[in-house]
Protein backbone atom coordinates (compact mmCIF):
# COMPACT_ATOMS: atom_id res chain seq x y z
CA UNK A 1 0.00 0.00 0.00
CA UNK A 2 1.47 3.32 -1.02
CA UNK A 3 0.60 6.98 -0.95
CA UNK A 4 -0.03 9.07 -4.04
CA UNK A 5 2.04 11.90 -2.51
CA UNK A 6 4.92 11.74 -0.01
CA UNK A 7 3.82 11.69 3.63
CA UNK A 8 6.09 14.62 4.55
CA UNK A 9 4.58 16.74 1.80
CA UNK A 10 0.99 15.99 2.88
CA UNK A 11 1.70 16.56 6.58
CA UNK A 12 3.65 19.76 5.92
CA UNK A 13 1.05 21.20 3.58
CA UNK A 14 -1.78 20.34 5.97
CA UNK A 15 0.08 22.00 8.84
CA UNK A 16 0.69 25.14 6.76
CA UNK A 17 -2.99 25.33 5.75
CA UNK A 18 -4.07 25.00 9.39
CA UNK A 19 -1.49 27.49 10.65
CA UNK A 20 -2.22 30.07 7.93
CA UNK A 21 -5.99 29.90 8.49
CA UNK A 22 -5.58 30.34 12.22
CA UNK A 23 -3.22 33.31 11.79
CA UNK A 24 -5.63 34.87 9.26
CA UNK A 25 -8.48 34.53 11.74
CA UNK A 26 -6.31 35.95 14.54
CA UNK A 27 -5.66 39.04 12.40
CA UNK A 28 -9.38 39.41 11.60
CA UNK A 29 -10.03 39.40 15.36
CA UNK A 30 -7.17 41.90 15.86
CA UNK A 31 -4.99 39.39 17.69
CA UNK A 32 -1.44 40.18 16.64
CA UNK A 33 0.11 36.91 17.75
CA UNK A 34 1.61 34.12 15.68
CA UNK A 35 0.59 30.49 15.63
CA UNK A 36 3.85 29.67 17.45
CA UNK A 37 3.03 32.11 20.25
CA UNK A 38 -0.41 30.49 20.52
CA UNK A 39 1.27 27.09 20.90
CA UNK A 40 3.66 28.46 23.54
CA UNK A 41 0.75 29.92 25.51
CA UNK A 42 -1.09 26.60 25.33
CA UNK A 43 2.01 24.85 26.66
CA UNK A 44 2.29 27.31 29.55
CA UNK A 45 -1.40 26.87 30.31
CA UNK A 46 -0.94 23.12 30.75
CA UNK A 47 2.36 23.32 32.68
CA UNK A 48 3.24 26.39 34.76
CA UNK A 49 6.68 25.00 35.68
CA UNK A 50 8.19 25.44 32.20
CA UNK A 51 11.28 27.51 31.57
CA UNK A 52 12.42 28.88 28.19
CA UNK A 53 14.70 25.91 27.56
CA UNK A 54 11.80 23.46 28.17
CA UNK A 55 9.69 25.30 25.60
CA UNK A 56 12.54 25.26 23.07
CA UNK A 57 13.12 21.54 23.67
CA UNK A 58 9.45 20.59 23.34
CA UNK A 59 9.02 22.63 20.16
CA UNK A 60 12.40 21.48 18.85
CA UNK A 61 13.35 25.08 18.06
CA UNK A 62 16.48 27.09 18.73
CA UNK A 63 16.34 28.83 22.10
CA UNK A 64 17.00 32.25 20.52
CA UNK A 65 13.84 31.91 18.40
CA UNK A 66 11.79 30.98 21.47
CA UNK A 67 13.26 33.87 23.48
CA UNK A 68 12.08 36.35 20.82
CA UNK A 69 8.58 34.83 20.86
CA UNK A 70 8.47 34.89 24.66
CA UNK A 71 9.74 38.48 24.83
CA UNK A 72 6.77 39.63 22.74
CA UNK A 73 4.40 37.78 25.11
CA UNK A 74 6.14 39.42 28.08
CA UNK A 75 5.88 42.91 26.55
CA UNK A 76 2.16 42.38 25.96
CA UNK A 77 1.76 41.24 29.59
CA UNK A 78 0.38 37.85 28.51
CA UNK A 79 3.03 35.98 30.48
CA UNK A 80 5.40 36.66 33.38
CA UNK A 81 8.64 35.14 34.60
CA UNK A 82 8.65 33.92 38.18
CA UNK A 83 11.60 32.60 40.14
CA UNK A 84 11.58 28.82 40.48
CA UNK A 85 11.25 27.77 44.13
CA UNK A 86 13.67 24.85 43.73
CA UNK A 87 16.32 26.61 41.66
CA UNK A 88 16.58 30.39 42.07
CA UNK A 89 18.57 30.65 38.81
CA UNK A 90 15.58 29.42 36.79
CA UNK A 91 12.55 31.49 35.84
CA UNK A 92 9.24 29.73 35.29
CA UNK A 93 6.97 31.16 32.61
CA UNK A 94 3.36 31.67 33.62
CA UNK A 95 0.26 33.07 31.94
CA UNK A 96 -1.26 36.23 33.39
CA UNK A 97 -5.02 36.72 33.63
CA UNK A 98 -4.71 38.90 30.52
CA UNK A 99 -2.86 36.01 28.86
CA UNK A 100 -5.60 33.56 29.85
CA UNK A 101 -8.23 35.83 28.34
CA UNK A 102 -6.45 36.10 24.99
CA UNK A 103 -5.61 32.38 25.03
CA UNK A 104 -9.30 31.53 25.49
CA UNK A 105 -10.18 33.75 22.51
CA UNK A 106 -7.47 32.09 20.41
CA UNK A 107 -8.68 28.61 21.41
CA UNK A 108 -12.19 29.51 20.25
CA UNK A 109 -10.79 30.67 16.92
CA UNK A 110 -8.69 27.50 16.56
CA UNK A 111 -11.75 25.39 17.34
CA UNK A 112 -13.79 27.20 14.66
CA UNK A 113 -10.98 26.72 12.13
CA UNK A 114 -10.76 23.04 13.01
CA UNK A 115 -14.53 22.65 12.56
CA UNK A 116 -14.33 24.37 9.17
CA UNK A 117 -11.43 22.22 8.00
CA UNK A 118 -13.08 18.98 9.11
CA UNK A 119 -16.55 19.84 7.80
CA UNK A 120 -17.92 17.17 5.52
CA UNK A 121 -15.78 14.42 7.05
CA UNK A 122 -17.76 11.55 8.52
CA UNK A 123 -17.16 10.33 12.06
CA UNK A 124 -15.69 7.14 10.60
CA UNK A 125 -13.23 9.18 8.49
CA UNK A 126 -12.24 11.23 11.56
CA UNK A 127 -11.72 8.04 13.59
CA UNK A 128 -9.52 6.57 10.85
CA UNK A 129 -7.60 9.85 10.51
CA UNK A 130 -6.91 9.90 14.24
CA UNK A 131 -5.84 6.24 14.21
CA UNK A 132 -3.43 6.87 11.33
CA UNK A 133 -1.95 9.94 13.03
CA UNK A 134 -1.50 7.99 16.28
CA UNK A 135 0.13 5.14 14.35
CA UNK A 136 2.57 7.56 12.68
CA UNK A 137 3.47 9.01 16.10
CA UNK A 138 3.78 5.54 17.63
CA UNK A 139 6.03 4.35 14.80
CA UNK A 140 8.12 7.50 15.19
CA UNK A 141 8.35 6.97 18.97
CA UNK A 142 6.75 10.34 19.78
CA UNK A 143 5.08 10.27 23.17
CA UNK A 144 2.25 12.72 23.83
Amino acid sequence: MGLSKPLGYMLGRTHRVYKNLIETEFKKQEIELSFEQFVIMQMLNSDCMLIQQDVANQLQKDKSIIVRQINVLLELHYIVRQTNNDDKRKKNLMLTSRGMDILNRMKEIASEVTERLLSGATQNELDIFQQVMMKIQENGSIDE
